[in-house]
């Protein structure tokens, strides 16, 4: 149970990583805010955090999903509503 709870601790802390960049990005006007310009720089963000290995193996598999999900869906993929969700996971489970 526990290598679980750690699991999805990794899971959020990345999903969090991801949004702060986002934000950051947003407020240093670097990237817009519409949806073209969030997922477009969500996937390069996931895609480079993936190849660089930025965060443990045991995201792995999500963010190769999320890789797949972007590359197949686009703009659709909802990149920022499953990070969203990810990053609440901890929350949603107290």
């Amino acid at each position: 149970m526990q290598q679980e709870e750690l699991n999805k601790q990794l899971l959020t802390d990345m999903a969090q990583c991801a949004l702060m960049a986002l934000a950051f990005e947003q407020q240093s006007e670097m990237c817009g805010y519409g949806p073209t310009s969030e997922h477009k720089f969500l996937s390069q963000w996931i895609t480079k955090a993936y190849k660089q290995k930025r965060f443990p193996r045991e995201t792995a598999p999500t963010l190769e999903a999320l890789i797949q999900m972007a590359k197949e869906k686009g703009q659709f993929a909802g990149l920022k509503a499953s990070l969203v969700k990810l990053s609440n996971a901890e929350t949603e489970a107290a």
